[in-house]
């Protein structure tokens, strides 16, 4: 996965392990605490994701921002090759 930030990876692989989660669960689980929406860690997570998004990596679910993998990827395929 040539070309994608540290977050970005990790969001990827915690959407192939639970495949809908929140914006507010991807910045918890990748900073390992609690994170509040005006964060500036929250901000960042929701700058990766949109540059996912952007680039057809994942696709938003319903209007309750959940976030999943889009169908058309191999993410399992570009994981093992991500370093």
């Amino acid at each position: 996965m040539g070309g994608l930030s540290r977050n970005q990876k990790k969001i990827l692989e915690l959407l192939q392990i639970k495949p809908e989660m929140t914006t507010k669960e991807l910045a918890e689980l990748t900073f390992g605490r609690i994170v509040e929406y005006k964060s500036k860690e929250y901000a960042s997570i929701h700058r990766s994701i949109i540059s996912l998004e952007r680039q057809g990596f994942i696709q938003r679910v319903h209007v309750q921002l959940r976030w999943r993998v889009a169908a058309d990827k191999k993410i399992m395929q570009t994981l093992t090759i991500k370093e």
